[in-house]
Parts: structure tokens; sequence; C-alpha cells
């Protein structure tokens, strides 16, 4: 198991997390969201194309188009985004051996440990919505001002 994503969910995170903090209903457009999420330029149309079809966004063409949330922030988790954006993060093959650690094959020596771990991560992701992660950021930020 990973515990690290990739670019491309880095910039979905920090995409969402700045729309998590506008107004409910607030829409950008993908090169507003380039701008000012420090995004290349280049990555934010599959961002934008992946979180949609995920339910994760909401995006419309035009002139008064752009992308806002779907739905409201508490109601989006972090493992809904990153398995979205990252896949799933099901444990794909025995470590250590390939033809064990299957639905139907005996467990190998080191299968609970790993499942307590993953069970673990996944749960402090759906644990944590956008809105958490947005009134975390804030906190951080009033702390940092106070030094």
């Amino acid at each position: 198991m990973r515990l690290s994503l990739t670019k491309r969910g880095e910039y979905g995170i920090r995409l969402l997390l700045h729309l998590a903090d506008q107004p409910p209903g607030h829409r950008m457009t993908a090169s507003e969201l380039a701008d000012v999420c420090d995004i290349p330029a280049g990555n934010v149309p599959t961002i934008v194309n992946i979180l949609s079809r995920a339910g994760i966004l909401q995006c419309s063409p035009g002139r008064s188009g752009g992308c806002a949330l779907a739905r409201d922030a508490a109601d989006i988790s972090a493992l809904e985004v990153v398995e979205a954006l990252e896949g799933s993060l099901e444990i794909s093959h025995c470590l250590l051996d390939s033809r064990r650690c299957h639905d139907r094959d005996p467990e190998c020596a080191v299968h609970h440990a790993w499942s307590e771990g993953r069970a673990a991560a996944l749960s402090a992701l759906a644990r944590t919505s956008l809105a958490d992660a947005i009134k975390r950021e804030q906190e951080i930020a009033a702390e940092l001002s106070k030094r």
C-alpha cells in the first residue's frame, strides 16, 4: 500500500479544497483553477473530467459555466476523492507469495497486519470530509498567524 499520491491526486485534492473553500455553488473555469491552484493547465481537464464522472464536481460549459462541487463539502470524503483520482486502494497481491492471499487461498504470515493497516488508513480517509480539511486548514492558518 502506497501512502502517497500521484501528481494527479495531489492536484485534484488541491483543486477540490480550493472549491470547497468558496461560497456554495461558486463556479470556476479550468484556467482559473489552474492559475489559483498552481496546477499545470494541461492537467486540469483530465482531473475535472475524472471528478465529474465520479459525481464530485459539476461542470457546465459556456461563458457562464465552470466547475463547482456537486455536493456539500461535508458530504465528500477524502476516501471518495482519492479513489476517484488514484483508483481502488485494494491490496492487489500478497507480499510474500503471488499465489496466496486471494479470497479462496490461505493467508500469508503478514496478511492480518497488512489488512489492519489498510483498514485504518481507509477509515481515516472515509471519516475526513473536504469540509473537515478546510476547517483544519483554517485552524493551522490561525495558529501560524499567532507566531
